[in-house]
């Protein structure tokens, strides 16, 4: 029952009262819109804040792109940078912008969608069935893809190509910013980057006078000819060009430190380094001697030399000993094992020995002044025959049986002294090394990362390729700087002595690296301890087949004996060095920074992209809202009002009636079967009513509406 005062209208009466009344009174006049009332305060916020956000994205990721660029090339970078990268949140922080990026667009792709499809409403017009969705797009900002429908629905509408085009790739470029963290992602890779310099405490000596004393024997168990290191460990090296007279060979003025790091990583990873540090003067002199009363003894077990020999006038840097110093041979006469080629592999092998001599001589000009004390063993040059020899034990013996003896010939190699009898000789050569080790305050320098050195192996050949620890030795024949080497770069002061850390901390380490090179283990006096270089020989005069074949390939490529003592000294210092490193107690500070291993971004390929997808985002959005502003005249975008109203007219009532109760199925059915779809509508005024209202514009089977048509 209808309560009182209260009428309710059957159905047919709303029909019949909604044809039989009046037309509505025309709507007030339209007055003129200014851009930011066409937009709306949202549209414009979600423009004017998204720019702002990717920028502020792009702005941090140039800041990581441009600092990992830098700190890569120049080696410098901003604190805040190196953070994020060393705590690993580079790949978190940029995914963390794409995200921002992605939320920004999107939330633009919505404006744009709004702006395109009242230009679309306005301009051109949509199939009617479309209509209610794309009006209510103009209020919803649902994103371009909302427009894809209408898009397939008017594929054959010429006019809508245009905006067809704008939104088709703007769905394209929408999915691709989707991945804008997996693309930058691929920018990535790992890179080597310079730590910020720390003053850190270092051991670099020994202070233990008990442990070192003079009564102590400092390598008892230990003889590093007969070891091998795990690796050559990387060293700073400081050198000049050496020099080469009549009958002497020089490698020149060669300082070469080693790092007191004793992990192999942290010397790889090191580039600067300022602090205590042991050096080496590893400069050799090779001469010609002059030899005399030479005698082979054929009848002892192996042959033997004996000879007296003389090295004055050769090199102007050597002088005699002081008189009575320890280690000075009265005569100058030795007394060697001969390197028979019984214990080597004839054309593989040199028949090379290495006698030591003790020291009668000084080598001047090293990177200190010798020791004047003759108590003292360490700073005394170590003077060292080297022989080459043809012939085996029984050849010796029959060419100098019946008081045959050897006789002087001349040599192709002019820093030999050369002997020769039928079928056999003998070429004689004599080497100094002063290496005066000691601590001092350096500073040594890298600017690319690198490695410690290896020494390889052919198992095809079943030989040692020494080729790459040759060439970190300068033992090739050619003259590389050290960086092309893979080594430190030592840099080189004007008073060495004043760098000592004696002088400048007064602490003082215990000299004991010398005595490693040093082979002086028999006690009659003219004899020399004889190393053969070969690893197959009776063990006392065997050396480690490592160094055997560093040896050996080094001769046999630079027919330069200086340069390959000196790198075999330099190997068998390094190898008491970082032996006895771990028992360092004397500290010091050092400053230095290192190379770490950080995932960073390495290129800008990826970047680019990005950027070139961000330029056509906003290219579409700008293209849109200029035409949008321009070319529009009826649609207030984000008024849910308005866009409901104008969807409401003449032209669509029968649409819109049918609609109340039906599905979108069913309806698309309905104008389908009454040739509805073959039609256009869109939004304009209305000169019957005045009203802006969505208008019939064109009807593919022959039947053509005009601005106030009549009924769909």
């Amino acid at each position: 029952m209808a309560q009182a005062g209260y009428h309710e209208k059957l159905t047919s009466d709303v029909h019949e009262s909604e044809r039989n009344d009046s037309p509505p009174p025309p709507p007030p006049p339209q007055k003129p819109r200014n851009f930011w009332e066409k937009l709306g305060f949202y549209n414009l916020a979600v423009l004017t804040l998204g720019t702002v956000a990717i920028a502020l994205a792009i702005g941090f990721l140039c800041f990581l792109w441009g600092s990992a660029a830098h700190a890569r090339h120049f080696g410098t970078f901003p604190e805040a940078w190196f953070m994020i990268a060393w705590a690993d949140w580079m790949k978190s922080t940029v995914t963390l912008c794409s995200v921002l990026i992605r939320v920004a667009t999107a939330a633009q792709l919505g404006v744009f969608a709004a702006v395109v499809a009242a230009l679309i409403l306005e301009r051109v017009g949509v199939p009617t069935e479309d209509l209610p969705l794309i009006s209510m797009i103009r209020c919803l900002n649902s994103g371009p893809h909302s427009l894809a429908l209408s898009i397939y629905n008017s594929i054959f509408t010429g006019a809508l190509l245009p905006y067809s085009v704008l939104i088709v790739v703007a769905i394209l470029n929408a999915f691709a910013l989707q991945f804008t963290s997996t693309i930058l992602l691929q920018d990535f890779n790992n890179a080597n980057v310079v730590r910020p310099q720390e003053p850190v405490p270092i051991a670099f000596g020994v202070t233990n006078d008990a442990k070192f004393g003079e009564t102590t024997n400092v390598y008892g168990g230990t003889d590093y000819w007969k070891a091998a290191p795990v690796n050559y460990p990387r060293f700073a090296e400081y050198k000049e060009l050496g020099s080469t007279g009549a009958n002497w060979i020089d490698t020149g003025k060669t300082y070469r430190g080693f790092l007191p790091f004793r992990e192999s990583s942290d010397r790889n990873a090191l580039r600067n380094y300022t602090g205590p540090m042991m050096i080496s003067d590893a400069r050799v002199v090779c001469i010609k001697p002059t030899m005399s009363n030479i005698s082979v003894d054929t009848e002892a077990e192996y042959p033997t030399i004996l000879a007296t020999y003389d090295w004055n006038n050769t090199h102007p840097d050597l002088t005699p000993a002081s008189a009575g110093e320890a280690g000075e041979n009265a005569g100058n006469t030795i007394n060697c094992t001969i390197p028979t080629a019984d214990w080597f592999i004839r054309g593989r092998s040199w028949g090379t020995s290495l006698c030591s001599m003790g020291n009668p001589v000084r080598l001047l000009g090293g990177i200190k002044p010798d020791y004047d004390d003759a108590s003292l063993t360490s700073g005394h040059t170590s003077s060292h025959l080297l022989l080459n020899v043809t012939g085996n034990i029984t050849e010796w013996k029959s060419s100098l049986s019946e008081g045959s003896v050897l006789e002087p010939v001349e040599s192709s190699k002019p820093l030999w002294t050369s002997f020769a009898r039928n079928d056999v000789s003998l070429e004689i050569t004599m080497c100094f090394f002063n290496p005066l080790p000691a601590d001092y305050v350096a500073s040594a320098s890298t600017e690319a990362p690198g490695k410690d050195f290896e020494l390889g192996y052919s198992r095809t050949n079943g030989v040692f390729d020494t080729t790459d620890l040759r060439t970190a030795f300068g033992a090739t024949g050619k003259i590389l700087t050290p960086a092309e080497r893979g080594l430190f770069q030592l840099h080189s002061v004007s008073n060495w002595t004043a760098q000592q850390t004696n002088v400048l901390f007064n602490k003082t380490t215990q000299p004991f690296l010398w005595e490693v090179v040093q082979k002086t283990d028999s006690q009659e006096e003219g004899v020399g301890d004889t190393t053969f270089f070969n690893e197959y020989c009776p063990p006392k005069w065997s050396m480690h087949r490592t160094h055997a074949a560093i040896v050996q390939q080094t001769l046999q490529k630079t027919s330069n004996p200086a340069i390959t003592l000196q790198t075999l000294w330099t190997i068998l210092l390094q190898m008491a060095y970082y032996d006895f490193l771990p028992e360092y107690d004397l500290t010091e500070t050092a400053h230095y920074d290192m190379a770490v291993e950080v995932n960073v971004p390495t290129g800008w390929a990826a970047f680019a992209v990005v950027l070139g997808l961000l330029f056509i985002h906003f290219f579409l959005v700008v293209t849109a809202v200029v035409l949008f502003l321009s070319r529009t005249e009826m649609s207030l975008l984000g008024n849910s009002w308005q866009a409901v109203s104008q969807v409401m007219s003449t032209d669509t009532a029968h649409v819109v009636q049918h609609g109340a109760t039906a599905s979108d199925k069913e309806v698309k059915r309905s104008m389908k079967d009454n040739g509805i779809t073959d039609g256009r509508i869109r939004i304009t005024k209305s000169i019957h009513s005045g009203r802006t209202e969505a208008t019939a514009v064109r009807q593919r089977h022959g039947a053509t509406y005009s601005t106030p048509a009549g009924h769909v």
